[in-house]
């Protein structure tokens, strides 16, 4: 049964509704002023972000975290020896007898043919194939030296067949397009190639991590396959550069989409654990941040998972959770170095992990609507809404939290580096 827009219970409805929205609309004067300081804050490490992490490639990102000149040395020796493959089959022992290594040596010979079409009349700024050879030489010096667990080759290989379909998909749109289109989709593609590197880097990072500590085990309660579906986002968010009308700078269009930001901060969050682990060291201190069996999975998944949904948004604050909360001793660790109240995005990563993963309706009922409150709090203050509703407002949240830990490490950093001075 049927009823009419002008049926009274109708328009009753609408504007109960219309009340509601007025509740959290327009954004509050405090909240406007709160993101304008995040937003305009004058960080060192933001300014890093913006000259180095955009324009890096994976030894520069290994180099930044610190990695050993012994290890980046062993993988440009096995990189140098690459470039076909007959010799990506021979050189990568450590890994080759992984599950989907045949399938990314096919899809790479397919690679080089299609990208043999184009170089005489497109400027490519770096072959495709080259970054793939540079991640996979990576993730062989790695497995040689270390033996990392087997999540590192899976997720290494995974993120190199993501890769190589992307690729795949934008040769062959490349067919199709306009010689002005066609520029664009290749520099979209070299960027591309740069998160591919960063999410790489990130992962080698969370195995340097482990290195640092005396792993502690503990079950993965997420074993499934991990799909990012990075580049896609990238590309629907940046739907609006192959049209004609499109006059803008297309590093910059990229550089300033969410799932780019997410990637590159994600980045930047694994790399200052790992510096703040490395000056603890280099002052004679225990870790903060001690290692257990997901924080290499961890740094993987953080700069590449861009959330969709809910459920990707609650993966990604689980391993938040792990990676900076458990992995400090709930905290602890890092109140003993800081600030406790630089520590508010900590807090706020522990409030989404209540509303994911634990009944919110247990207890008194001034307690359930304690725990509702903060809930809805730290989602206003992310996105100024009490919870998030389509893909959108999940990609917002997830890209604010980011914003917020990464500005919250480089403030410990500089604390620590501050009361070492100080002695």
């Amino acid at each position: 049964m049927t009823f009419h827009p002008n049926d009274h219970w109708f328009s009753r409805l609408i504007e109960q509704q219309r009340q509601i929205e007025k509740l959290f609309e327009p954004i509050s004067e405090s909240m406007k002023e709160y993101q304008k300081i995040i937003d305009s804050a004058k960080f060192p490490a933001l300014e890093y972000q913006n000259a180095v992490l955009h324009k890096a490639h994976i030894n520069d990102y290994l180099s930044i975290a610190g990695i050993s000149e012994s290890y980046l040395s062993l993988q440009k020796q096995i990189e140098n020896s690459l470039g076909s493959i007959d010799s990506i089959s021979r050189e990568l022992e450590c890994i080759r007898n992984s599950v989907g290594f045949d399938s990314i040596l096919e899809a790479q010979e397919n690679l080089y043919k299609l990208q043999d079409q184009f170089p005489q009349n497109i400027d490519l700024f770096e072959l495709p194939s080259v970054r793939i050879e540079s991640v996979l030489a990576a993730a062989e010096a790695t497995s040689r030296l270390w033996n990392p667990q087997s999540f590192f080759t899976d997720f290494t290989l995974a993120s190199v067949a993501e890769y190589q379909s992307f690729i795949d998909r934008q040769f062959k749109y490349l067919r199709y397009d306009k010689d002005i289109i066609a520029e664009r989709r290749m520099e979209i593609t070299e960027l591309s190639g740069d998160l591919f590197e960063v999410i790489n880097a990130s992962l080698e990072i969370g195995g340097a991590i482990e290195r640092q500590g005396e792993c502690q085990s503990e079950e993965i309660i997420h074993g499934e396959t991990f799909k990012g579906g990075l580049y896609g986002q990238v590309n629907q968010h940046l739907g609006f550069v192959y049209s004609d009308r499109f006059s803008g700078e297309i590093e910059e269009s990229f550089n300033r989409s969410i799932p780019a930001r997410i990637s590159h901060l994600g980045y930047a969050i694994t790399e200052q654990l790992y510096r703040i682990n490395s000056l603890c060291e280099s002052n004679g201190q225990a870790p903060v941040f001690k290692p257990t069996s997901k924080t290499m999975m961890a740094c993987a998944i953080i700069p590449s998972l861009i959330a969709r949904n809910e459920t990707d948004f609650n993966l990604l604050i689980d391993y938040l959770f792990f990676l900076l909360y458990e992995g400090s001793g709930t905290a602890k660790r890092l109140i003993s170095i800081t600030n406790e109240s630089l520590l508010d995005p900590l807090w706020k990563v522990k409030h989404l992990r209540l509303a994911a993963r634990h009944d919110i309706d247990h207890g008194s009922e001034r307690e359930i609507e304690k725990k509702r409150a903060k809930i809805r709090d730290t989602y206003v203050s992310l996105i100024a809404k009490p919870l998030p509703t389509k893909q959108g407002d999940w990609q917002k949240a997830q890209l604010q939290i980011y914003v917020e830990i990464d500005l919250m490490l480089q403030k410990v950093i500089k604390e620590f580096m501050e009361g070492i001075k100080k002695g």
